[in-house]
């Protein structure tokens, strides 16, 4: 057999099981509106769901007991801190009135003490705390500590906490490398505001256990326009904010008589105090973890079950975030290997480049320069491919791996779309204003600067059950610093 007709053959045998996997992610109109249901139906059940039923694995809707949200009207100082995994981030907001505000932050590595000996105690994590905030305080706000003038402060703490209102939380367990066992239980507000006091700033309190979806959600609200009216007359009203970067969630407000599983005295008390309605921390990286209606193809399977640190679990996230489109694409590219289709000039697995056989080494930024990649011979994709994965590639490969890359970004898009629309519709925010128009802040790396997401998202709208009426009513804005911001107006709203 000639060298050509070989060479034919291997080209069609990509080309083909190219096309079968992309047939394999290709999300129709009629699966969104299944799954846009579904959602509905699992947002109702998470709203009656209590923490008694350790079976259930579905949306957790998690009462956040922020009853308010700003307009963008609001003026004054107020002060936010942000536990993350390897840095401490103190900030001040200065809320001028006009939709607008001024940050001041002072960002601190945790030392690697405190993240990796078993015997740290919780004092010695939250003394840390306040003294890196008395340092912010010391350098941008010293009046404060001179004039004892009060601060309301909002906490964001990006671990599983049990949270009993606004201003408590107490936390169940540690990720990101804590193991600090004496917090297990305790209420991290209390903590942090002992060791703020014995700084000698009792006049900041602690008002708010902020959480970054809720934190996106409310600074949209502040930052937006639009958030009244628009010139031609047009009510906009911000519906929900959503985070598509590493991972994904959303928050929206529910009416509290929905909300069945805040005991009914509680609901009662909220009502009575003129309270309707509460942000949802909806947790949909969870959507549907029994798989009853989420696309599956084996790539997820493996991915889930072989590379995630939690198999089971946030289902949804793993079809959806940025954490895991590399690793999608690295697991077919792998297989397509494996049934000699691609990469031949490799004669074992174990001669594969070593970034190409390590679990999530691709990131979805080379994904990003793939989807969009025009050059000639698509140099773009090789010189990407080469420089992140030492992985030299043919035009022929190259040409069936931008397929690969657009159908993963898609179903992304897609299934991003799903909880959008179900929640337009659970709350029928685009049916309450004749007119009416939502927004949607968004924040995270892949909605913000991943070529084309947004507009596949808009387009997934237009074929889900809102229909193209309902997508052109729906707008989707970048919101900033959800975790800064944001958790200061969820002291606002304390």
């Amino acid at each position: 057999m000639s060298f050509d007709k070989v060479h034919q053959e291997k080209q069609q045998l990509l080309c083909k099981a190219v096309d079968q996997i992309c047939q394999d992610f290709t999300l129709t109109s009629e699966k969104l509106h299944e799954l846009t249901h579904f959602f509905v139906e699992s947002m109702e059940k998470g709203l009656g769901q209590t923490k008694e039923d350790a079976e259930y694995r579905g949306l957790p809707m998690i009462p956040t007991f922020v009853t308010g949200k700003p307009n963008g009207t609001e003026s004054g100082m107020l002060l936010a801190a942000d536990l993350g995994g390897t840095n401490f981030r103190v900030c001040s907001v200065d809320l001028k009135g006009n939709h607008e505000f001024a940050l001041q932050q002072m960002k601190s590595k945790i030392p690697e003490e405190l993240l990796e000996d078993e015997s740290v105690t919780s004092d010695e994590l939250f003394g840390y705390l306040a003294r890196r905030t008395l340092a912010f305080v010391n350098k941008y706000h010293p009046e404060y500590l001179q004039n004892g003038e009060r601060l309301r402060l909002g906490f964001t703490f990006s671990y599983p906490v049990e949270q009993t209102s606004l201003s408590s939380g107490t936390l169940i367990r540690w990720t990101k490398g804590f193991k600090i066992k004496d917090t297990l239980g305790k209420d991290v507000v209390q903590l942090y505001q002992k060791h703020l006091e014995a700084q000698g700033m009792s006049m900041i309190r602690v008002v708010a256990l902020a959480n970054d979806t809720v934190g996106t959600f409310l600074s949209h609200c502040y930052c937006s326009e639009n958030n009244g009216s628009l010139t031609s007359g047009e009510i906009v009203e911000p519906v929900m904010g959503c985070i598509f970067g590493t991972g994904t969630n959303g928050a929206y407000m529910e009416e509290i008589e929905n909300i069945q599983k805040l005991p009914e005295e509680q609901r009662a008390q909220l009502l009575q105090a003129g309270k309707t309605h509460m942000c949802i921390n909806t947790e949909w990286g969870s959507f549907d973890n029994d798989l009853k209606h989420l696309p599956t193809t084996r790539y997820d399977i493996d991915i889930d079950q072989k590379f995630s640190s939690n198999p089971g679990f946030h289902l949804f996230e793993k079809r959806v975030s940025g954490m895991f489109l590399g690793e999608i694409l690295r697991n077919v590219l792998v297989d397509l290997y494996e049934r000699g289709a691609v990469f031949t000039q490799y004669t074992s697995e174990d001669k594969l480049p070593h970034r190409l056989r390590t679990p999530f080494e691709l990131s979805s930024e080379v994904l990003s320069h793939i989807e969009i990649d025009d050059s000639s011979q698509l140099r773009e994709t090789e010189l990407s491919i080469l420089q992140s994965m030492r992985l030299p590639t043919t035009y022929e490969e190259r040409i069936e791996i931008q397929k690969l890359v657009r159908a993963i970004s898609r179903r992304s898009a897609y299934l991003a779309a799903v909880p959008i629309a179900a929640i337009l519709m659970k709350t029928g925010a685009l049916n309450k204003r004749y007119h009416g128009e939502v927004e949607i802040g968004c924040d995270g790396s892949v909605v913000e600067y991943y070529p084309g997401f947004r507009s596949m998202i808009r387009h997934a709208l237009s074929l889900s059950p809102i229909g193209p009426e309902g997508e052109r009513k729906t707008h989707l804005c970048i919101a900033k610093d959800g975790s800064g911001v944001g958790a200061a107006l969820c002291a606002l709203v304390a």
